[in-house]
């Protein structure tokens, strides 16, 4: 096991350690490399994960390292926009949606594209340096990365109205609450 203790908060379990590195990964990791991120014995991981896989916030998938566990992009996202509903108020999201789209817009100007996939292509351009090219991916991935954001705000904003109306219909408790409906 790696020697990260003193990187992980005091008190956080072994649980909370393993999901926090299997769902920041944005590549799928065997158990053995989430155990030793996480500080714990493969079987503790495997245990977790395992669980994490049933209740459908990992994906487990055969690679050539093994089994491998990414995160389930769809369980991420509505979560995200779970989250978003809950914590923001409608103006918050609008005025994070308008910082988004200028993100998106100022890397259209500077790098002359109009979409991540065309500044993922221009890396080849021979007249970019290797610390050009690093910069057009780490942007491409932003982009990439804001393109979902402002969905996951859209529809926050969709949901957040759609909520507030049924509350107003008598449909649903949003102030005795403070969460939004659960199911079963």
């Amino acid at each position: 096991m790696a020697d990260s203790r003193s990187s992980w908060p005091n008190g956080m379990d072994a649980e909370a350690r393993i999901r926090h590195v299997a769902l920041t990964r944005t590549t799928a990791r065997n158990a053995g490399w989430i155990a030793e991120e996480a500080d714990v014995s493969r079987d503790t991981a495997v245990k977790y994960l395992t669980r994490m896989v049933d209740r459908g916030e990992l994906v487990a998938v055969e690679t050539t390292d093994g089994v491998c566990y990414r995160s389930d992009g769809v369980t991420q996202f509505l979560r995200e926009i779970r989250h978003l509903t809950e914590e923001h108020t409608a103006d918050d999201l609008t005025k994070e949606l308008r910082a988004v789209a200028d993100e998106i817009d100022t890397r259209k100007s500077t790098y002359g594209v109009e979409s991540p996939t065309e500044l993922r292509r221009s890396v080849g351009d021979e007249e970019l340096t290797a610390e050009e090219r690093r910069a057009r991916i780490d942007a491409a991935e932003e982009w990439e990365y804001d393109i979902e954001m402002r969905e996951a705000i859209q529809l926050a904003l969709a949901l957040k109205q759609s909520l507030t109306a049924l509350d107003a219909e008598g449909g649903v408790d949003l102030a005795g609450s403070g969460t939004l409906p659960q199911e079963g």
